[in-house]
């Protein structure tokens, strides 16, 4: 899993096309395709008809990815035992 990193979401714009949120995220088509299906996120066509995703679900993926790849990297330290 590539390294998310952190996006201000008032900078975003309001459609992705798929290669953008690919270049947006550091991921492959492939990649991309892969998270989508797991978290549910479908691309949508735009009002030229164009596939993409809205702001809403950028937000919502990249929310998901962001926090799981925080997580994978705190699965490799020590944890905190407050009991130890």
């Amino acid at each position: 899993m590539p390294n998310i990193l952190y996006i201000d979401y008032r900078e975003l714009d309001e459609f992705y096309t798929i290669p953008k949120l690919c270049r947006l995220l550091n991921m492959s088509k492939l990649e991309l395709k892969e998270r989508c299906r797991q978290y549910g996120i479908e691309p949508r066509r735009n009002e030229i008809g164009d596939y993409g995703f809205v702001k809403y679900d950028v937000r919502k993926l990249h929310n998901t990815l962001y926090h799981e790849s925080r997580n994978t990297e705190k699965t490799g330290q020590k944890e905190d035992d407050p009991w130890a």
